[in-house]
């Protein structure tokens, strides 16, 4: 067995030792905030993995390729479509259910596999503004009480989230210019695949499901279970285990509860304190470049105490969700892409992923920060 099999589990548990040893309220508003997302993330996860294995997004490709042949519409339309599942069901949701699909859309359109699967994550990260529900950091900001109400929020993110979804836009068509000398020269014809009827019924329903108050944790629990007996023997495979990206759902949580501690421990007060007050671009730079260190959500808690109005506070949602496409453990979306692109055998080297990042993130944080404040 890896040691990082055994030390991964443990540092998880030290850390998180630590923190209720320092403040046990601490600890515990921790895990309330955390749960629901994990637990979300892991079942979701379970669900689509379930339904790639019985063909699923080949299927739905497959019959997109019916309804048109050209590349151009199915670019355009992995684009909306990856824009809709983030602001409507989260970033998260994008990472894991639009990237088997987006890899099967460069195949059968024969569209650069890279371009595709990078539009997916940087919309998944850029576009996660709008709504609270679009990113949990947003929903963490909107628990702190700097915004009102969800309506106070929207009208603030409103312009920001326009902006970041407009350079999200703009960068997928430049990778795709980039690497169009990448895109296979033909294709098969595409395959006969028998529908996997139970299995789209319980995506479909999981997706309405998104849309209502039940509890999205809920939702994606329910998902995992119906898609699990939907797929049948021959689809659960290697069992449950294996379905869920155990190592990306721990890397987070680990960051968070060590962000917390440091929090707790004063190790960010001299920090926070030179934030607040400070010009909006400056917090979001801030944000920008702890969520690339340590990951978004542990980036928010650290830099929280600096968000001391509406202003301040959506600059920093600026920079952890539109910043946080450098490194590959910057948000829980993108170790969650990159699981999915593991399992469908798409290859995205991290050091393209990291040379595109380093120019997109100052890129994004920049312009919107500046058009939000016209």
């Amino acid at each position: 067995m890896p040691h990082s099999h055994v030390f991964a589990p443990l540092a998880a548990v030290a850390v998180f030792a630590g923190l209720a040893a320092v403040d046990t309220s601490a600890a515990a508003t921790l895990v309330a905030r955390l749960l629901p997302v994990l637990t979300f993330a892991a079942s979701m996860s379970a669900a689509v993995n379930l339904a790639a294995r019985v063909d699923l997004f080949a299927w739905l490709t497959a019959q997109l390729e019916r309804a048109t042949a050209s590349r151009e519409v199915a670019f355009a339309g992995l684009l909306l479509l990856s824009i809709a599942s983030t602001v409507f069901f989260s970033l998260d949701t994008t990472a894991i259910m639009v990237t088997p699909l987006a890899i099967q859309l460069a195949a059968r359109y024969r569209l650069p596999e890279t371009a595709a699967a990078l539009a997916v994550v940087w919309i998944a990260n850029l576009a996660s503004l709008p709504l609270p529900v679009s990113n949990l950091t947003n929903l963490l900001a909107l628990s702190g009480g700097i915004f009102s109400s969800n309506h106070d929020y929207m009208r603030a993110a409103a312009a920001p989230a326009a902006a970041a979804i407009l350079v999200a836009v703009v960068a997928a068509y430049l990778a795709r210019w980039r690497h169009r000398h990448t895109a296979p020269t033909d294709a098969d014809n595409a395959p006969q695949i028998h529908r996997p009827t139970g299995a789209a019924a319980v995506l479909g329903c999981t997706v309405v499901a998104l849309l209502t108050p039940v509890p999205y944790w809920l939702t994606g629990v329910v998902a995992a279970v119906a898609m699990w007996f939907a797929v049948g023997p021959a689809g659960r495979g290697e069992g449950a285990s294996s379905l869920i990206p155990w190592p990306a759902l721990r890397l987070a949580a680990t960051l968070s509860a060590a962000a917390t501690l440091t929090l707790q421990l004063g190790g960010t007060a001299a920090l926070t304190g030179t934030l607040a007050g400070t010009h909006p671009g400056v917090v979001a730079a801030a944000g920008a470049v702890t969520a690339n260190a340590v990951n978004n959500i542990p980036a928010y808690l650290l830099l929280e105490p600096a968000a001391v109005d509406a202003a301040s506070a959506m600059a920093l949602l600026v920079g952890v969700n539109a910043g946080s496409v450098v490194t590959p453990w910057a948000s829980l979306a993108t170790l969650l892409w990159a699981d999915q692109l593991r399992r469908t055998g798409a290859d995205v080297p991290w050091g393209r992923f990291v040379a595109w990042g380093a120019v997109l993130a100052p890129v994004a944080v920049a312009t919107v920060t500046l058009l939000a404040s016209l």
